[in-house]
């Protein structure tokens, strides 16, 4: 169990694993571009970098500027060890996917709410389209979540990834639900289109301006753990499940490269075209929720 905790798939896998995969995002997303792009293991080298360099903290921070990039990478932490990867959880208990969407929506917040502590107007205005984009991701995650929860008359992710592996896909019965599910994890992790609260060509970088150091490499470092822990619970609840680190591996980086191509094909969205955009597909989803409380 303390094994699981903090070794695999525990803390340190989720951190390692994390910075690899966003790496690979990287690197695939320069060659659709014909760049050469950086090395894999890069977002490990600026981690390190980061950690490295002095913290500033600007004169008109306000007392929340370390204390939320420490809760960002706490939270998603701790929804990483609640999500099934290869067919383990390290923390399980009843109920367990209410309290996986809570944290996963309280890393986000965190976040946001360190833009506002700055009180910097580049990060209090990232921090105001990070809000509204969260009203507008938070409903399609949350139906297309409800629909697997319902269908197989369980809270547990791991139950749902067990019941996946032997019965088959839920992605494939439930088709709406899942792609809702993929666009909600693109605008939850900030992946193009939805890079609208960190938009460097209008207000610099948004709600992270003002950080540098140990801040900045927890709060980069939380959104590598959160698009990691996202495609762990999309193959728990969509795809098939995994049973194995091989089948897990298979399909993460399959749903990677999906998200990838997106970031690279599509331009950004206007923050009310990302509200119309993932509320339509949150609607789309509630198809396959009333097929299933119809059928139940």
């Amino acid at each position: 169990m303390i094994f699981e905790i903090l070794i695999y798939p525990g803390f340190v896998f989720l951190v390692l694993a994390s910075m690899i995969y966003y790496g690979i995002l990287r690197k695939v997303a320069a060659r659709m571009q014909s760049r050469i792009g950086p090395p894999i293991w890069q977002p490990i080298l600026d981690f390190i970098k980061l950690v490295g360099k002095e913290d500033l903290n600007p004169e008109q921070a306000k007392a929340g500027f370390t204390f939320w990039p420490f809760i960002a990478i706490t939270s998603v932490l701790i929804a990483g060890l609640l999500t099934p990867i290869a067919g383990i959880v390290p923390l399980s208990f009843t109920g367990d996917i209410v309290v996986l969407i809570y944290f996963l929506a309280f890393g986000s917040l965190a976040v946001y709410l360190s833009g506002f502590s700055s009180s910097n107007p580049y990060g209090v205005v990232g921090s105001m389209r990070g809000l509204i984009q969260m009203i507008g991701y938070e409903f399609p995650f949350i139906v297309s979540i409800l629909v697997p929860v319902v269908a197989a008359g369980i809270l547990s992710p791991f139950l749902i990834n067990t019941l996946q592996v032997h019965y088959g896909w839920f992605g494939f019965t439930f088709p709406f639900a899942a792609i809702a599910y993929f666009v909600s994890i693109l605008a939850k992790v900030e992946v193009p289109p939805f890079h609208t609260p960190g938009a460097h060509q209008e207000i610099v970088s948004g709600y992270s301006t003002e950080y540098t150091g140990t801040r900045l490499a927890m709060i980069e470092l939380a959104h590598m753990i959160k698009l990691f822990v996202l495609i762990s619970l999309g193959i728990a609840l969509f795809f098939g499940g995994s049973a194995d680190i091989l089948m897990f591996i298979v399909k993460s980086l399959v749903l990677l490269f999906i998200i990838t191509l997106a970031r690279v094909l599509v331009a950004r969205f206007r923050i009310d075209q990302i509200l119309k955009f993932t509320w339509f597909f949150g609607f789309v989803a509630l198809i396959d929720l009333v097929r299933v409380v119809l059928i139940l």
